[in-house]
């Protein structure tokens, strides 16, 4: 069966490539979309290398004990929707697997699925975690309480497809979270109308599927999820709004990742937890913050 795609265009990059909000499917994506066949190639032999800058992985070590902030956001969040202290894991696309290593040093069951082999040779070390692409994989028939999908939904040819199949291997009142770009969102339409700017946020062809929180949660419903809760990540265009153009120039990026890395690690470290989670789940209220996280409930 042909699929249909239509919808206004949302803008172009650079050389192009363009962004339909398509009607049928509910979501922004580019237009044409590369072929599964080409993705499939591009994630297994050249995305980290590509995508990435080379020291990207080494970076991601580096800056762990950030990181394990919100690893700590995650299970609390897992342990609320679920109603116990624990239960098993299966994290897609785990990359270096932090969060499995974390998760399992506090009573987790965890799985792991990486697509690059070159970062699956670094996750098997910390966790088990098997390479290649879900679903294809073979977990073995198994089931999980949680599956967490950070950075995923915009990569795939199919984001439909893709949440059917995780409720197959989600257990009954099973929780997902995903996390994905919040992209053509307020603040980013905002430094567009400021500066002149085209939008940068599209990455041709890396970044398939471009979602907000409102059609990401219309997507969960779709494939028989239930909404449960909304949080979102700095909202990193703050820095642009400030005059401070990190676009295309890495070094300036990088000092802005520092600044909110040590924002939000002295909150953490001053007892004002409260304080950093609910200013996050505020930017969400708002539909701004640079990443759109959503956690939902397998329904019955």
């Amino acid at each position: 069966m042909t699929e249909t795609h239509s919808g206004p265009e949302l803008g172009r990059d650079e050389a192009g490539h363009a962004v339909i909000d398509c009607e049928p499917c509910g979501f922004a994506h580019l237009w044409p979309k590369p072929t599964p066949e080409a993705l499939a190639t591009y994630y297994a032999e050249s995305f980290y290398e590509t995508h990435s800058p080379a020291d990207w992985a080494d970076k991601e070590e580096a800056e762990e004990p950030y990181w394990q902030i919100e690893h700590g956001d995650r299970l609390t969040a897992f342990a609320e929707l679920l109603g116990r202290s624990s239960g098993s894991i299966l994290d897609i696309g785990c990359g270096g697997a932090w969060l499995l290593r974390y998760a399992a040093a506090r009573g987790w069951d965890v799985q792991g699925i990486e697509p690059s082999r070159s970062m699956w040779e670094r996750a098997r070390h910390r966790a088990p975690v098997l390479l290649g692409v879900f679903p294809d994989v073979d977990l073995g028939g198994r089931t999980f309480d949680v599956v967490n999908l950070k950075l995923v939904m915009e990569h795939v040819p199919n984001p439909i497809e893709l949440l059917r199949e995780v409720r197959r291997v989600l257990n009954p009142g099973g929780v997902v979270c995903i996390e994905v770009p919040n992209d053509f969102n307020r603040q980013q339409e905002a430094v567009r109308a400021r500066y002149g700017k085209s939008p940068w946020w599209i990455a041709y062809p890396a970044h398939v599927n471009y979602f907000t929180f409102d059609s990401l949660e219309r997507l969960l419903v779709k494939t028989g999820y239930e909404p449960a809760r909304r949080e979102a990540s700095y909202p990193m265009e703050w820095f642009l709004l400030q005059g401070i153009d990190y676009i295309g120039r890495d070094d300036v990026g990088r000092d802005c990742h520092k600044q909110r890395m040590t924002f939000e690690s002295n909150l953490e470290a001053s007892g004002l937890s409260d304080v950093r989670r609910d200013f996050g789940r505020w930017l969400a209220s708002k539909g701004i913050g640079r990443e759109a996280i959503v956690f939902a409930k397998r329904t019955t």
